[in-house]
């Protein structure tokens, strides 16, 4: 009783919001409007490279491969760092990290826009994943304790349809940019947008929102999951090799390792209690596949038409366009429907309609029209929009205040893992059909059948989260059973 009476006067001393006024912060257009353009500038940074990366391929001369790597390391990063910054920004304050993301994501545009080969690239790139991590994980957990709780679902729709709108301007503008100016431009664009945020959250936004202020940081358990993420993402893309299944298997030993370890630690980085809670660990597992069997669609339909079909980048990222536009809307319209239906019905159907696009995309080949393209990323954009935000709110929800950066980064993290390791899939897929080879004329016939069977393993990985959030709906039912028995 002591413990819980401390740990209640510890939330009430860091945690600089009055509860008084829980209420008026859900109207504090500040607070929406920096969360807001952190999630459109992540997501236009995010997407922005589909577009440019055929120009960049060509001008560095690296290989499908090579290619595919200059995407993945952003996300390996961002799988890396957002566990980690979800205690770090618990320990240190949801704004100061905030401010560390926006002037990382500074220096790693301005970095990738100036490299002049592709290591270089890689790197900058691998800063702009790191600042995004962070970026993430404090905006979302920003959101989640300045609403209360039957607005959050709202907020989270909110701030996740403007990212769809960053993915929007990027396949528009990246295109515009990359074919008047150069793929550097697309990069330079983000950086008065990032300082108008950090100058607005200085004069404008004065809460701190901190939960373990005096805790210690578990090093040695972010060391740990640092490895497991780099053997899995890198044994993944080598899979198809001896030295990629046993980093694979070691990826595997380091999890069981960190989980091992997370029990024993005094303060443990991710704690591993909270995955009995059945809500949240099936709503991650449905997040995580989603992102692995939606991420690469955008790739698919991206080589596609700049390859198969001949279409220059500003026509391809209008076409493009279209699947966040259709996310944009569809986000917005859940979000809200999440706080008043099951949501967990509504992330099923949402895949489901993923899933149909994937099957189309299954049978894309030279002769597939442009229409039945489009047709298929609206249906992915609408399936995912549907998912994304009420499957959000049921992990942000599921667990109590104290583990909000922590649901945040775990959200993060579980979309991040499914994205990297879908570019990876796309990798070795490449790696297997196409080898060593630059996607040249006379290859595209080994492009179109990477393609088809990366789809195909991507629809069966939509088939098992549906088969997910269904037993998640399943489970709410069961409880609600259970409560109606105790009450009677």
């Amino acid at each position: 009783m002591n413990s819980k009476l401390k740990e209640d006067e510890k939330k009430v001393k860091y945690n600089n919001i009055d509860s008084k006024h829980l209420n008026t912060l859900s109207k504090n257009k500040y607070i929406l409007l920096i969360t807001a353009l952190s999630y459109f500038l992540s997501g236009y940074v995010v997407s922005v490279i589909s577009i440019a990366l055929p120009n960049m391929a060509r001008d560095f001369a690296v290989s499908a491969v090579a290619q595919n790597w200059i995407a993945i390391i952003f996300f390996l990063t961002i799988a890396i760092f957002s566990i980690p910054f979800g205690k770090i920004s618990a320990k240190f304050g949801l704004k100061k990290t905030f401010y560390l993301g926006l002037i990382l994501l500074i220096i790693g545009s301005l970095g990738v826009s100036v490299s002049n080969s592709s290591n270089f690239l890689i790197a900058f790139r691998a800063l702009q994943g790191f600042s995004v991590a962070i970026l993430n994980v404090s905006t979302l957990a920003i959101v989640t304790e300045s609403m209360p709780p039957h607005e959050r679902g709202k907020g989270i729709g909110i701030i996740t349809s403007i990212a769809y709108v960053g993915l929007i301007v990027a396949n528009i503008l990246g295109g515009f940019l990359t074919h008047n100016f150069g793929w550097r431009s697309v990069f330079l664009f983000v950086i008065p947008f990032l300082i108008l945020t950090i100058l607005i959250t200085y004069f404008k936004v004065s809460d701190e929102w901190i939960f373990s202020k005096g805790e210690k940081f578990d090093y040695i358990g972010a060391l740990i999951f640092g490895l497991a993420i780099s053997f899995l993402t890198y044994g993944f893309t080598t899979i198809h090799e001896l030295n990629g299944i046993i980093l694979v298997l070691l990826a595997i030993i380091s999890f069981a390792i960190f989980g091992k370890w997370q029990l024993k630690s005094k303060f443990p980085l991710f704690p591993i209690k909270i995955i009995k809670n059945r809500v949240f660990t099936f709503a991650s597992f449905a997040a995580f596949l989603c992102s692995f069997a939606t991420f690469v669609i955008t790739y698919i339909v991206d080589y596609h038409l700049q390859y198969i079909k001949g279409i220059d980048p500003q026509l391809t990222g209008l076409i493009l366009m279209l699947a966040p536009l259709s996310m944009a809307i569809s986000t917005f319209f859940a979000g809200r429907l999440s706080d008043k239906f099951n949501p967990r019905i509504l992330a099923s159907s949402g895949l489901t309609l993923a899933f149909i696009s994937l099957i189309i995309l299954a049978f894309m080949d030279s002769t597939t029209t442009i229409p039945v393209i489009i047709m298929a990323i609206i249906l992915e954009g609408v399936g995912y929009g549907m998912f994304i935000s009420p499957n959000t709110n049921i992990v942000m929800s599921s667990l109590p205040d104290k583990f909000a950066s922590i649901a945040s980064a775990t959200v993060s993290t579980t979309r991040v893992i499914g994205e990297t390791l879908s570019l990876g899939m796309l990798t070795v897929t490449f790696a297997i059909i196409m080898g060593s080879l630059q996607i040249l004329p006379q290859y595209f016939h080994l492009l179109i059948v990477s393609s088809k069977i990366v789809a195909i393993i991507a629809s069966i990985g939509c088939l098992a989260g549906i088969f997910v959030s269904l037993i998640g709906v399943k489970i709410n039912f069961i409880e609600k059973i259970s409560i109606l028995g105790l009450k009677k």
